[in-house]
């Protein structure tokens, strides 16, 4: 089992964007089994392990270029984010691995990244994020960042309350960190 996280939900209660990858019928396929927001104090409370988690992957937010300070949001981030990679895998003898928001899409704005992710997914992976409710969240926000022209942080192209950019993160490593499929 993998375990993807993106901690970009977790400064607003919520918790960290985690996505869970397992082996599945199909020889050297790993498919995407789920998703779920988490939080360290509740993995630590009911003393997770899931005796199959080998790999724990999780994004550690970077500074920002022009400023190049380190706001108390991306501290935050950074340590809610490897506390709960920490807890999974120290549950469990899993590795961790530290990935940077570059490291696995590039420079491409959040809603380009998710539409790569969204073509490859499975149709039962698809319904397991929304299905046609979070296609068209994607499509919408391509279109009001190509209008925009890229002005903003990639998250600001989706609904004001939407999570489901994060969880799109998540699955987005998690792919990354299997290798992406063709």
């Amino acid at each position: 089992m993998i375990i993807a996280i993106d901690p970009g939900y977790a400064v607003k209660g919520d918790g960290c964007a985690v996505a869970i990858f397992t082996s599945s019928a199909i020889p050297n396929t790993i498919l995407l089994r789920g998703t779920c927001f988490d939080r360290p104090e509740i993995v630590r409370d009911r003393c997770i392990a899931i005796e199959s988690i080998v790999r724990v992957i999780w994004e550690c937010p970077q500074l920002d270029a022009r400023s190049r300070r380190a706001t108390p949001a991306v501290v935050g981030l950074a340590a809610t984010g490897g506390e709960l990679a920490g807890l999974y895998a120290g549950a469990n003898a899993g590795t961790i691995e530290r990935v940077t928001p570059t490291q696995w899409k590039g420079s491409v704005p959040k809603p380009i990244a998710h539409a790569r992710t969204w073509r490859v997914l499975t149709p039962h992976e698809r319904e397991i994020l929304g299905g046609a409710t979070t296609e068209a969240a994607i499509a919408a926000a391509q279109k009001k960042g190509a209008l925009d022209r890229w002005g903003k942080d990639g998250a600001r192209y989706y609904p004001a309350r939407s999570t489901m950019h994060n969880l799109l993160d998540a699955v987005g490593i998690g792919l990354w960190a299997i290798g992406g499929r063709s």
